[in-house]
C-alpha cells in the first residue's frame, strides 16, 4: 500500500488510521499482499456496532481505494469485521500498584493480558511491547519457549 506502518487519516473516511501490519508479518508469507487494519473506535452505543458486515465494508473499502488510488476493488481478497463494545476499561488512580505480575503462583505459567497495560492503552505499540517485556521477563527466568496450543484431543 504505502509502505507506512501507521497512516492517520484527516480526511471524511469512515476510519481513523490504515495501520499496515506487514510491519509484523512478512509479506513473504502472505504471498507479497499487505495486511491491512482499518480500525474505527467508537463508543459502546454507536449504531456503526449494530451494522452488518456487508454495510461496513461497503463504506470502508471505497474509502481506502480512495485514498490508495493505485489499488483496485479486486486488490482487497478479504475484509473481516470485529466488533467490541467495550474494548479496554479505563484505569483506576493507584491501578500500577495492583496489576497482575507475568509470572504466576504455578511454576511455568506466565500470563499477559489487557490487564498488565498500566499508563497506556490497549493499541498494537503498546502491545508489542508488552509482549516484548514479557518475553525477556520469561526468558530471564530460564523458560524455554515452547507452544501453548493443544493438539488435536490434547488439554492444556
Amino acid at each position: 500500500m504505502a509502505g507506512h506502518y501507521l497512516t492517520y487519516i484527516a480526511d471524511e473516511v469512515p476510519f481513523t488510521t490504515v495501520v499496515e501490519m506487514s510491519a509484523f508479518v512478512d509479506p513473504a508469507d502472505l504471498g507479497g499482499r499487505t495486511l491491512a487494519y482499518l480500525p474505527k473506535y467508537v463508543r459502546s452505543d454507536d449504531p456503526l456496532l449494530d451494522a452488518t458486515d456487508s454495510e461496513i465494508e461497503a463504506a470502508f473499502v471505497p474509502a481506502l481505494l480512495r485514498l490508495y488510488p493505485h489499488l483496485a476493488p479486486d486488490d482487497v481478497m478479504h475484509f473481516k469485521v470485529s466488533r467490541v463494545r467495550n474494548v479496554f476499561p479505563f484505569p483506576e488512580i493507584g491501578y500500577s500498584k495492583g496489576a497482575p505480575a507475568v509470572r504466576t503462583t504455578q511454576p511455568g505459567l506466565y500470563l499477559v493480558s489487557s490487564a498488565n497495560i498500566v499508563n497506556g492503552t490497549l493499541n498494537v505499540n503498546e502491545t508489542v511491547a508488552l509482549a516484548e517485556r514479557a518475553v525477556s521477563e520469561i526468558v530471564g527466568a530460564g523458560v524455554a519457549a515452547t507452544s501453548v496450543v493443544p493438539r488435536q484431543g490434547e488439554r492444556v
